[in-house]
């Protein structure tokens, strides 16, 4: 009797935790300078504990930086941002403020890495306007659990959540943007085994891709205003567990 040697691994699942974002709100609101500051207000240094944690050993992975600035415009104003990575210019840009509204920068890195450090300046066209609150969180994109994504079989995003969730001050989320998810299944990878389309994708991006600060707005910043709500800001849904299998033979996870 011929024994037939099992075509999938058993069953896996990742679990993927992300840190609590790190925030501060002033006691007393900071000035901004009526031109763009030698030294940012706002400074973080990429550390091995801001990363999240995987409970299965990951074949790659790059991190996406979110770092959020908030303040008042007391008089009708121009808000002016500008992010740096390790000191270098990464993007700069501008927005009108109406007067006696909060304004929020919500700006995001790609492809950073512990040790660098990202700082967002603000600056103002009047000399009434000021920060008070700053935050700080890691996401995880284009993760590859496998050396050959595409032989995830099946590959299944069981859970999402929303990331950051902000809890100082007036916090009021602006947008929630959903991730972009890659999996298939057998029938799928038998084809794109022969034509190759989908392992150009999935080469690329891995099992997901994060929206803000890969798909969009990556190394860019966005600014919203409120009457009420400091900070008003964007996030990200992320997935927290993947439940797959490996095809037998030609990779194990």
């Amino acid at each position: 009797m011929t024994r037939i040697t099992p075509l999938l691994t058993s069953l896996k699942t990742l679990n993927i935790t992300y840190q609590t974002p790190q925030e501060t709100l002033l006691g007393t609101p900071e000035t901004l300078p009526t031109s763009e500051p030698g030294t940012p207000q706002i400074s973080y240094t990429v550390a091995d504990g801001d990363l999240s944690t995987f409970n299965l050993s990951v074949y790659s992975k790059k991190w996406v930086a979110l770092i959020y600035g908030a303040g008042k415009a007391v008089t009708a104003g121009t808000i002016s941002w500008r992010i740096k990575k390790n000191g270098a210019s990464v993007a700069t840009g501008s927005s009108a403020v109406t007067a006696n509204y909060y304004y929020t920068v919500s700006a995001f890195f790609y492809d950073v890495a512990v040790g660098d450090v990202l700082e967002l300046a603000l600056w103002s066209t009047v000399a009434d306007s000021n920060w008070d609150y700053k935050a700080y969180q890691i996401h995880v994109t284009r993760l590859f659990l496998l050396n050959k994504p595409l032989l995830l079989v099946p590959c299944n995003f069981t859970s999402l959540a929303v990331h950051p969730v902000l809890t100082l001050g007036t916090p009021s989320a602006y947008m929630t943007y959903n991730p972009y998810l890659y999996h298939l299944n057998l029938f799928t990878i038998i084809i794109s085994v022969a034509t190759n389309i989908a392992s150009l994708q999935l080469g690329t991006y891995g099992m997901f891709r994060i929206n803000l600060g890969d798909y969009t707005a990556s190394n860019s910043a966005y600014l919203a205003i409120h009457a009420t709500y400091r900070p008003r800001y964007y996030q990200n849904r992320v997935p927290i567990q993947i439940v797959l299998r490996g095809l037998k033979g030609v990779v194990e996870p």
